[in-house]
C-alpha cells in the first residue's frame, strides 16, 4: 500500500519533524508514504477521464489547503484524508462562518470583506484576518478605520474576514477531533498577543471541554466527516463561540504538553478506515 502525504513545498521545511514522524509511523504499520509537494503534481481531464501525475496512490493525507485536488483525487476513488469538503470549507474563513451559521452553530458577528469592498457594521477594535489564512499570520486587531484599512492592504488581493474584538482577548480552546471522536481539549492563551497561537509564543495547557463545546464538536464531525481537524472556541460576555475550524491542524502542543502521539493514532485512524 503507497500513500501521498501532500505539502507545498514552502512549507515542508519547517514541518520536517512532522513529516519523519508520519513516514516512521507508516513504517511501523507496514505502508509505504512518500512526500509528494503540490508542484509534483500535475492533474487534470483528458479523453473524458481524470489523470494524475505521478501514479495514483492508494490513498492521501493532505497537509495543504488545495481542495480542487483534493475532489480530484477522490474522483479518481483515492480516500483522501481529510476529506474534499472539509479543505473546501475550513481552508476558507468565510465558508467556515456560513457553514456553521447555517447550521445553527453560534459564531461571533462576522463580517465578509475586501480591500475593495471593505464596509463592515462594527465598532472598533475590530480583528481583521486573511480568509485563508492559518497559523494566527495575516490577522491584526485594529483601533480605527485608518487602520483597518491600512491592515486590509496588507492582506489584499485576499479577501478578509472582519469581527469585533471579543472580551477575552490571548485566549482560546482548541479541541482535537479524530476520527470523529474528541482526542484532546487545549487552553491556548498568551500574555503579550490577542492571538493565542502556540506557534506565535502562546502557551498551552490540556483541558477538559465542556459539554457545550463536545455537542457543538460532534456535530461537526457529523457534518463534514472529518479525520483529524481542531475545533477553536472562543468567548465573549460569558458565551462560548465557534471560532475556526483548522484543517491540516497542527499537533506540537500535543506533543510538548500531553504524553499523546497524534500521528501514529492518525495513521491507526487512516489504516482503519481503509480496512
Amino acid at each position: 500500500m503507497i500513500g501521498y502525504l501532500i505539502y507545498e513545498k514552502s512549507n515542508v521545511a519547517r514541518n520536517m519533524r512532522f513529516v519523519d514522524m508520519f513516514m516512521e509511523a507508516a513504517k511501523r504499520h507496514g505502508v509505504t508514504l512518500r512526500l509528494i509537494t503540490l508542484d509534483e503534481i500535475a492533474f487534470g481531464t483528458r479523453d473524458g477521464e481524470a489523470f494524475l501525475l505521478p501514479e495514483k496512490p492508494d490513498f492521501a493525507v493532505m497537509r495543504c489547503m488545495a481542495p480542487l485536488l483534493s475532489h480530484h483525487l477522490e474522483m479518481m476513488g483515492v480516500p483522501v484524508f481529510n476529506n474534499a469538503l472539509v479543505s473546501q470549507i475550513c481552508n476558507d474563513k468565510r465558508k467556515t462562518h456560513q457553514f456553521l451559521t447555517e447550521h445553527g452553530l453560534p459564531t461571533l458577528p462576522t463580517a465578509f470583506v475586501h480591500l475593495d469592498t471593505p464596509r463592515h457594521p462594527f465598532a472598533y477594535p475590530v480583528v481583521v484576518k486573511a480568509a485563508g489564512g492559518c497559523g494566527g499570520h495575516k490577522v491584526f486587531m485594529c483601533e480605527n478605520e485608518a487602520d483597518y484599512l491600512a491592515k486590509l492592504a496588507v492582506i489584499s488581493p485576499d479577501d478578509a474576514v472582519v469581527q469585533p474584538l471579543c472580551d477575552t482577548p490571548g485566549r482560546d480552546v482548541r479541541v482535537y477531533m479524530l476520527g470523529g471522536k474528541p482526542l484532546q481539549a487545549m487552553l491556548r492563551y498568551s500574555e503579550q498577543d490577542f492571538r493565542s497561537n502556540f506557534g506565535l509564543h502562546g502557551t498551552a495547557k490540556p483541558i477538559e471541554p465542556t459539554e457545550e463545546m463536545l455537542r457543538m464538536c460532534e456535530k461537526i464531525a457529523s457534518l463534514l466527516k472529518p479525520d483529524l481537524v481542531g475545533i477553536d472556541f472562543i468567548f465573549h460576555q460569558g458565551k462560548t463561540y465557534l471560532n475556526e475550524i483548522e484543517d491540516a491542524v497542527g499537533t506540537r502542543m500535543l506533543y510538548q504538553f500531553t504524553d499523546l502521539d497524534p500521528v501514529d493514532l492518525y495513521m491507526q485512524h487512516i489504516l482503519h478506515t481503509l480496512s
